[in-house]
């Protein structure tokens, strides 16, 4: 016998289907993103990426969270308080070298952007004419960082003063002329003082032969072991959401603005372009975000010569590839960043 109310029937399946394909707010797993500084154009391809649903359509309700005050970032997903971060190398590596159990999952930046930034009225045109400057530093690795530099000008660091700084102060610090350099960001510091009307000059660790990892998303051990879908989702979305930014970074900007009204939307575009530029690298020639057990034995090997680590540990325990290696937009993303970013 026919139902007689078929096309009822009709529209309540389709209902059905049609919801069984869009995330559910009872469905999604809640995920903490910790980035590595207040948001600035580093940042734009999270915030854009949550913006454009690109996690939400992986079933990922998303929330990014600043530093966290007072504590370092991996400790809170070393101990599963968080899922996920974006962090910095070097306080990566120490925070390994101590036992928390956190893995790499993506690298963000293939080469660390750390370069020695002075104003070219400073006259400091190469690492010879390095001798007697001040340099200002809030790295505590940041003398075995410029030891190829200074070895290039045929100095050592006893030829130049160390000035320990709070992170923040070095820019007015060199515009200002209490030193003569700092060591800060190619991209971040660098653009900043332009911007301000102080020309510099630019010396890159890369430049002289310094093979350590820049920024990367991490997360915990057991997140891999007990949820890989969950990471392979997370992973994915992030891609996306390089692969839209790398076409619409003026929009993206926008999204961190939003959150640091601070911020020059304009200068901030710039940086993100240079990112961009940073990431066309033979690294990244089959898939972004691959990693390697020889640049992370350098970056430790960098690390342990600083005496900044408890214990050496190995590089092959720092990093998985098994989710770049299963992404086709790893493989997007890869030949993407051969153009600049629009």
């Amino acid at each position: 016998m026919s139902s007689p109310f078929p096309f009822t029937r009709f529209l309540l399946t389709a209902a059905v289907l049609s919801i069984a394909n869009v995330p559910c707010a009872w469905a999604m797993d809640k995920v903490v993103m910790r980035i590595n500084f207040s948001a600035w154009g580093m940042h734009a391809q999270y915030y854009g990426g949550k913006a454009q649903g690109f996690y939400e359509k992986e079933g990922i309700d998303l929330e990014i969270r600043p530093p966290a005050a007072g504590q370092q970032n991996e400790v809170l997903i070393g101990t599963g308080k968080e899922q996920f971060g974006v962090g910095n190398i070097d306080s990566f590596v120490k925070a390994k070298s101590s036992g928390l159990p956190i893995v790499s999952v993506m690298m963000d930046q293939p080469d660390n952007p750390f370069a020695v930034v002075t104003l070219v009225k400073n006259g400091i045109d190469s690492p010879a004419k390095m001798k007697g400057m001040k340099l200002a530093w809030f790295q505590t690795n940041v003398p075995a960082m410029i030891d190829p530099m200074l070895k290039a000008g045929n100095l050592s660091r006893k030829d130049i003063e160390f000035v320990s700084v709070a992170r923040g102060s070095e820019v007015q610090m060199l515009a200002a002329g209490q030193v003569d350099a700092l060591f800060g960001f190619s991209y971040g510091q660098a653009l900043t003082l332009e911007s301000k009307g102080f020309p510099v000059r630019v010396f890159p660790i890369r430049d002289f032969g310094v093979r350590l990892y820049g920024t990367h998303i991490y997360t915990h051990e057991d997140l891999i072991k007990k949820n890989p879908d969950l990471v392979k989702r997370f992973v994915r979305a992030t891609l996306k959401s390089l692969i839209w930014t790398h076409d619409n970074v003026e929009e993206a900007m926008k999204e961190v603005v939003k959150v640091s009204p601070d911020r020059d939307h304009k200068l901030e575009s710039r940086k993100l372009r240079m990112i961009y530029d940073m990431y066309n690298n033979g690294d990244y020639a089959a898939r972004f975000g691959q990693m390697t057990n020889d640049k992370w034995a350098s970056t430790i090997e960098i690390m342990a010569t600083a005496g900044d680590l408890i214990k050496k540990p190995a590089p092959s325990a720092m990093y998985t590839n098994q989710f770049v290696d299963a992404l086709d937009e790893a493989k997007t993303l890869a030949t993407l960043i051969k153009q600049p970013a629009k």
